[in-house]
């Protein structure tokens, strides 16, 4: 089944070459209809008898006039277009603007969970070690109380956010600044 679809598409895509082709290189057309309603278009003239139109060509193209001259010089479609260029410039750049904003802020996010890394003062409990008889034995141990995991979990979520933040930033750069 998929052999024979192939070579269906094959052939439909040699009769459209074929066809364009014919356009191309034609200098007069005929349209043929036959008795089935079947239409036909040939470069070759009808032979006596068969109905056949000629089908006529326009070769002359497109022209589109210039745009008047204003007085700076400039044409009139230029200033359109350096003013649409200079508003896109400017869509872009404020796109720009917050991907640049939102990094500067997971930098900052990201310093202050480096710096943040040692437990203050008030986060540290000092635990004195004692022998077996009870007595202090010199060597004691820092522990951290919960509110340095609880600022540290705020730290880590602050570059969380940053971080989505800036990846929402340059998805809107991507798909909304102007190219």
């Amino acid at each position: 089944m998929k052999r024979l679809f192939e070579f269906f598409l094959r052939q439909a895509l040699v009769a459209c070459i074929a066809f364009f082709a014919l356009f191309a290189n034609a200098q007069e057309l005929w349209k043929y209809t036959d008795k089935n309603g079947r239409v036909t278009y040939s470069d070759k003239a009808p032979i006596g008898g068969e109905k056949a139109e000629r089908v006529s060509a326009d070769t002359t193209g497109t022209v589109i006039p210039a745009a008047k001259n204003l007085l700076d010089g400039a044409t009139q479609s230029s200033a359109s277009v350096n003013a649409r260029a200079s508003a896109r410039e400017g869509v872009r750049e404020r796109y720009r603007k917050n991907v640049d904003t939102a990094r500067e802020e997971l930098e900052l996010a990201r310093k202050a969970l480096q710096a943040g890394q040692e437990p203050t003062q008030e986060e540290r409990l000092i635990v004195v070690g004692r022998g077996k008889d009870g007595q202090p034995t010199g060597t004691n141990a820092v522990n951290r109380k919960p509110e340095y995991f609880d600022r540290i979990a705020g730290l880590e979520a602050a570059v969380k956010t940053a971080e989505e933040k800036v990846a929402n930033a340059e998805k809107d750069f991507r798909q909304n600044a102007p190219k």
